[in-house]
């Protein structure tokens, strides 16, 4: 085999694997990215939303609820939707940013997958301690047990002394996006 041969034979594979490359990203844009279109449009349509404008897609909506919307990164095909409760103030007056949260990853087929984040805060004479715990739930609110029966019984107790925020949350999801 000459040269050019073996030159041209390199480009024709070169050019296999871009329009691959093209077909795949095309297809991810379509399948995985642009349908993160409607959560937008349903975020925005919120009375009182108010996007940042140095992040787009994410604001406080009307009920001062923190919304985004996470579109899936290149060539992934889940990004994910949440909403944290309002700002509130402790008992000693400082702002708490850090509030309660669900994320939401949207699947292209089946249910999506629910976690929360839940913030107990401890103020004392030195200062404010927060523990925040990550748990997966049901689109339903129940705890999705890890496997580890002492860590599930205390996740299921947090979980249950913030049934109203998750309730809250969950609700806001259903009004904003439809989901869980």
């Amino acid at each position: 085999m000459t040269g050019a041969q073996l030159r041209r034979r390199g480009l024709k594979l070169l050019a296999i694997i871009l329009a691959a490359f093209a077909l795949l990203s095309a297809v991810w844009y379509v399948t995985a990215y642009r349908p993160y279109d409607a959560y937008v449009s349903a975020l925005r349509a919120q009375p009182g939303f108010r996007e940042d404008p140095g992040f787009p897609e994410c604001g406080v909506d009307g009920e001062g609820c923190t919304c985004n919307v996470a579109r899936p990164g290149f060539l992934h095909w889940t990004g994910n939707l949440g909403i944290g409760l309002p700002a509130l103030t402790l008992e000693n007056g400082e702002e708490a940013v850090f509030t309660d949260s669900l994320i939401i990853w949207p699947h292209m087929l089946g249910e999506p997958e629910l976690g929360v984040i839940l913030y107990e805060y401890d103020v004392q004479e030195g200062g404010v301690t927060c523990t925040g715990h990550q748990l997966y739930i049901a689109p339903d609110g129940t705890y999705i047990p890890y496997g580890d029966a002492a860590e599930d019984a205390a996740n299921q107790a947090v979980l249950a002394a913030h049934r109203e925020n998750v309730e809250a949350l969950l609700s806001r999801a259903r009004e904003i996006w439809g989901i869980p």
